[in-house]
């Protein structure tokens, strides 16, 4: 599990003064990055696309407002993994749940692939307690 910071821009509006629900997608990235981050660090790139994501919206966030976004895996298949979001404001509210299926890939034949035995090690670390 990863928990992320994410300063509200002004650009992450919306006419009606709150996040714009598009923007929610980048802040669950941000928070998907950071789950990777020493994965690439360590191994180098594990190619994946997103192939599903879904949020509701709970809760507006403004500008201002100090946003955490928690991050988990909730599966892992042969050849994808599902990972699921949190998004707060700073006193707390919970704003967006968020979902979102990556597929393993093969950029060489444009294919998906099975998931690399390293890579999914890596996945079982970020799979909450007590989970297969």
């Amino acid at each position: 599990m990863v928990r992320v910071e994410v300063q509200v821009r002004y650009r992450d509006l919306d006419t009606l003064g709150h996040v714009n629900n598009a923007v929610f997608l980048s802040y669950v990235e941000q928070a998907r990055v950071e789950m990777f981050r020493e994965y690439y660090e360590r191994y180098g790139n594990f190619h994946f696309v997103i192939v599903r994501a879904e949020i509701d919206y709970l809760h507006p966030v403004h500008l201002g407002d100090r946003v955490e976004v928690v991050a988990w895996v909730e599966g892992i298949g042969r050849s994808s993994f599902t990972l699921r979001y949190e998004v707060y404001n700073g006193r707390g509210n919970l704003c967006a749940r968020a979902r979102t299926v990556q597929v393993a890939y093969d950029p060489e034949r444009r294919a998906k692939r099975d998931i690399d035995p390293v890579f999914k090690r890596y996945l079982l670390r970020h799979l909450p307690q007590g989970s297969p």
